[in-house]
């Protein structure tokens, strides 16, 4: 029996990760000193997406723009051998007054994990 867990990222809740290679972007930018509640313009936002599996059912999110993005068949890149899960980020920053955080994973292994970093403070991580 198949079974698929989702996680969501937002301000309050988690319930999904997914990005692959070829989507972690970094932009070079101040940080800006904005809460890490109320990230915007200038802040630095990183999505952390961890699973046991190494290619994941799909992803969303909003990018720096808070454009709507989504990608099926998500690889994650880094690999540790100690824990067995798969990793990969997403790294932007910001470009608009009031960012949205959101991002859904969606993976069939058995284990996913998210979070979500505005600069460098750690503003939600939830297990799977």
């Amino acid at each position: 029996m198949s079974r698929t867990h989702s996680l969501a990222v937002g301000a309050l809740v988690c319930i999904g990760l997914v990005i692959g290679p070829g989507v972690a972007i970094t932009v070079g930018s101040p940080h800006a000193q904005a809460s890490p509640r109320h990230p915007g313009a200038g802040d630095r936002i990183t999505v952390v997406l961890t699973s046991d599996r190494e290619v994941n059912s799909g992803a969303s999110w909003y990018d720096s723009h808070n454009t709507l993005r989504s990608q099926t068949r998500v690889p994650l890149t880094r690999h540790d051998p100690t824990s067995a899960r798969y990793s990969a980020s997403l790294v932007f920053t910001s470009r608009v007054r009031h960012q949205r955080i959101d991002a859904v994973f969606q993976s069939s292994g058995g284990f996913a994990r998210c979070a979500v970093w505005v600069n460098v403070t750690a503003l939600i991580e939830i297990p799977h």
